[in-house]
């Protein structure tokens, strides 16, 4: 039997009611219909709220809500029908006055989100690979170093109250009681809470929290523990002869060429370059150059060896003229051999530790009378006596290896009997225009 050709079901009604559904009625067949049933086909000529346009790409609905303001459905519609379903659900909002605007009502949608992306993300969970993966400002990976301070503060002071705790339920309350019961320690305090507020402030950039619950004003900032006081000539040659004859060349870098102590145990025969001419008087002259082009840090009992912390960090520093002797002496006796020859090895020939370094710095600044003296504190006085020879904070900078003034000015501080001295003179001056009686 013969089948006829088959029946194309029958278009609906485009009416939409006040509660959002659509008319199952079908579609009238006449033409003034439009798409609706016979019913509702005189509807289109009634509806008094709302807007809707059409545009190339679709239909734009549009309404004036109770601000006062017209508000745009979220996109170009499609289908006509579409457009007339949003606004109805719009006014249906409005008429159970359970109506907010649709862009609040997408940025709490947004945030349900974002709350929803981390509900099962715990602090640990997220900080790990951020310390793996983190970038400096110049885009580079952190130093060794710096993810060594980082794991130990999150080990030891954020993991234990944090680890376990869902990003989206740390508060501002919770921090705050946090930061608190770090107060005998106001610099690993600082330190945490810094670190906190930049792994959350980068939660917060990649949408796994709205906000950032670290906002305690001025807490990331530590406070001056350590005033250094200027090492003095006789101090300076008793720490130089309290140390082991192999290693008191370290002293003398230290203070004259203002290295840190991770350039010095880095240094190699290769990195040391000295030319003996003469001037134009026919005076003898030597001139020494040390190119710093590495630093080691042990972490983990492992000798890491990198670049310097900025790329300022590598540089040439001239040897004063009148140390040239001892470090040639150094070089002859105690260097090892061949271009990649460490300066000061170990007595078993490996690179120096900074632990058995330490021991002997430790007993050399006891015997100078200054126990609490850092060997950075040698870098801070030999720049503090290059400023007060004349070198102005540009060549201050390029000595130091910084890239920054402000990190060149921590060493431009006078010493105490300078002061006094300025102080004399001011007095001095004071006598002189003050008016006679």
């Amino acid at each position: 039997m013969a089948q006829g050709p088959e029946r194309t079901p029958a278009r609906r009604c485009l009416f939409v009611k006040e509660d959002g559904s659509q008319c199952r009625l079908p579609a009238a067949t006449d033409r003034k219909a439009n798409g609706y049933c016979y019913h509702h086909m005189s509807s289109q000529r009634r509806r008094t709220w709302g807007s809707i346009k059409r545009k190339s790409s679709g239909y734009q609905a549009s309404y004036v809500g109770p601000d006062d303001q017209r508000h745009l459905g979220p996109t170009i519609f499609m289908a006509k029908v579409d457009a007339e379903v949003w606004l109805a659900k719009e006014r249906r909002l409005i008429d159970l006055n359970e109506w907010t605007s649709p862009l609040a009502r997408e940025d709490a949608a947004r945030e349900a989100e974002l709350r929803a992306r981390a509900a099962s993300l715990t602090l640990r969970e997220y900080a790990d690979p951020w310390v793996q993966n983190r970038h400096n400002r110049n885009g580079q990976p952190l130093k060794a170093r710096s993810q060594a301070d980082y794991r130990r503060l999150l080990k030891a002071k954020i993991y234990p109250s944090f680890g376990d705790t869902e990003l989206k339920d740390i508060t501002k309350d919770d921090v705050l009681a946090w930061y608190r019961t770090l107060a005998k320690t106001p610099t690993e305090q600082a330190s945490a809470y810094a670190l906190m507020r930049t792994i959350l402030a980068t939660a917060v950039e990649d949408e796994r929290i709205p906000a950032n619950p670290c906002r305690i004003k001025g807490a990331g900032k530590a406070p001056v523990k350590h005033r250094v006081e200027m090492v003095t000539s006789e101090q300076l040659a008793q720490l130089h002869d309290a140390m082991p004859e192999r290693y008191r060349l370290t002293v003398l870098l230290g203070v004259w060429c203002t290295l840190r102590i991770g350039e010095i145990l880095e240094l190699r025969r290769g990195d040391v370059t000295i030319t003996h001419t003469t001037a134009k008087d026919r005076r003898p002259v030597a001139i020494g150059v040390l190119h710093v082009r590495r630093s080691v840090q042990h972490i983990e009992g492992a000798a890491v060896i990198d670049t310097p912390k900025t790329a300022a960090g590598a540089r040439e520093v001239h040897v004063p003229p009148a140390l040239i002797p001892d470090l040639e002496t150094h070089l002859a006796l105690y260097t090892q051999p061949g271009r990649m020859g460490l300066l000061f090895p170990s007595g078993t020939g490996n690179p120096l530790h900074h632990r058995t370094f330490g021991n002997w710095w430790n007993k050399a600044r006891i015997a100078a009378g200054r126990p609490n003296l850092r060997f950075h504190d040698l870098r801070h006085t030999g720049a503090t006596m290059a400023a007060q020879s004349g070198a102005t904070l540009k060549e201050l900078m390029d000595r130091l290896g910084h890239t920054t003034p402000k990190a060149a000015l921590v060493y431009q501080h006078t010493a105490a009997d300078r002061d006094q001295l300025i102080a004399e003179r001011l007095s001095a001056r004071m006598a002189v225009s003050s008016p006679r009686e």
